[in-house]
């Protein structure tokens, strides 16, 4: 028969049998409780306490969202310490790395973060940073809350690769919370809409002089870029990272999207329909044009600084700039590319579409966050409602 555990004072399961063990202690007159872990895990960090209000040499933690701290680990070590711009600096080598299998599809947001984090955190020891500081420096970042959640993911992944590779035994991020996000009000492309935006861009080729021959090449690819966008339901970061000879299978008419550029960590297949494989095929042609005026290199016009093409599928990597006059000029509002994506997920359950394939199509983990995305007409669900009218049930024939 097992011996039982000798109980210990201010150590305690707070689920019998669940595994999971917190310790409670008083500090300035406040009781503190903090989830741990692991029994042994527990005793260890209790005692870590009573010893620092022992010796007074430390920080104990007045929440359970703060860190108790001996003086070495707030000081850490003259000659042997580690920074926060130093485990930075090892990060974003790691993700830079070619030979990294999980290197992110992003290349441009995580390296910003990374500077703005070592702007305000650099010279620090890593392990004196303490949690409340992290959130206070998000905070006053002064950005919406899911941007702030994605700068919280990016300084955390600093301190667990540190982990991984025992270069720290800390991640005072962890012990942050998450920032609530409001999600905006469901919204998608009306038909109306969509006629109205696809005329704004062809007056803009339109109205373009002819001899400004890269300028109306450029504007004749926005055209192109609504049509995959509403044609396949692509995140925005994989439409414009997508490149021609590792991402599109012409013959077998589909995408090909590496488990690098999933969110699900899987590789994905997106059919390619015919308005997309016609787009792209015309997309084709205007960028051999563009290349051949390119090689010319007597073109002065501010499009050539922006088009480079380097084996992806469009020469721009960020459509910010004439989306938002798309839209201003089309005056349709509150509206984001991103939005398209929900487009595609509600147009194909209109048109029949069971959830399970839009999940595959979207590239979901799960049916839940699909149902985020599909959304139904007024129309339609009235129409599938008016089948509970009495004058057109069913009525029973005559024997």
């Amino acid at each position: 028969m097992a011996r039982k555990q000798q109980e210990i004072s201010g150590v305690f399961e707070k689920n019998p049998g669940t595994g999971v063990w917190y310790i409670r202690y008083r500090v300035a007159g406040k009781s503190v409780r903090k989830r741990i872990g692991t029994r042994a895990a527990a005793v260890e960090c209790l005692n870590k306490v009573r010893l620092i209000n022992i010796t007074g040499q430390g920080v104990v933690a007045k929440s359970a969202r703060e860190r108790t701290l001996t003086q070495d680990e707030i000081d850490g070590s003259k000659h042997h310490g580690v920074t926060v711009g130093q485990l930075c600096a090892d990060y974003l080598s790691h993700i830079q790395d070619p030979a990294n299998p999980r290197r992110p599809s992003d290349q441009v947001n995580p390296p910003q973060r990374l500077r703005a984090i070592g702007e305000a955190f650099g010279d620090r020891s890593a392990l004196s940073v303490m949690p409340y500081e992290v959130e206070d420096w998000l905070k006053s970042l002064g950005k919406k809350p899911g941007t702030l959640n994605r700068y919280r993911s990016t300084f955390s992944s600093v301190y667990r690769y540190a982990r991984e590779r025992a270069k720290i035994s800390i991640n005072p991020v962890r012990e942050t919370m998450q920032f609530k996000v409001q999600l905006p009000n469901p919204r998608w492309l009306q038909p109306d809409e969509e006629k109205t935006l696809r005329s704004v861009l062809d007056g803009w080729i339109e109205d373009c002089p002819e001899h400004h021959r890269l300028t109306r090449l450029f504007l004749r690819c926005h055209p192109i870029e609504l049509t995959v966008a509403l044609g396949t339901g692509m995140r925005k970061g994989n439409q414009y990272a997508i490149r021609w000879d590792e991402h599109v299978d012409f013959p077998g008419r589909a995408f090909h999207l590496p488990p690098t550029m999933t969110k699900t960590g899987k590789p994905q297949t997106i059919p390619m329909i015919d308005d997309v494989f016609e787009a792209l095929q015309e997309l084709r042609k205007i960028q051999r044009e563009i290349a051949e005026i390119q090689a010319e290199g007597k073109s002065s016009e501010k499009a050539a600084q922006r088009m480079v093409a380097d084996g992806r599928v469009f020469n721009i990597s960020e459509n910010r700039e004439w989306w938002a006059a798309a839209l201003a000029e089309a005056k349709i509002e509150k509206f984001r590319w991103h939005d398209l994506r929900h487009t595609f997920a509600s147009r194909l359950v209109e048109a029949g579409a069971n959830m399970k394939v839009v999940q595959e199509a979207c590239g979901h983990a799960s049916i839940t966050m699909t149902a985020r995305y599909a959304h139904v007409s007024n129309k339609t669900l009235h129409d599938a409602m008016s089948l509970l009218n009495r004058n057109k049930q069913a009525v029973p024939s005559a024997a």
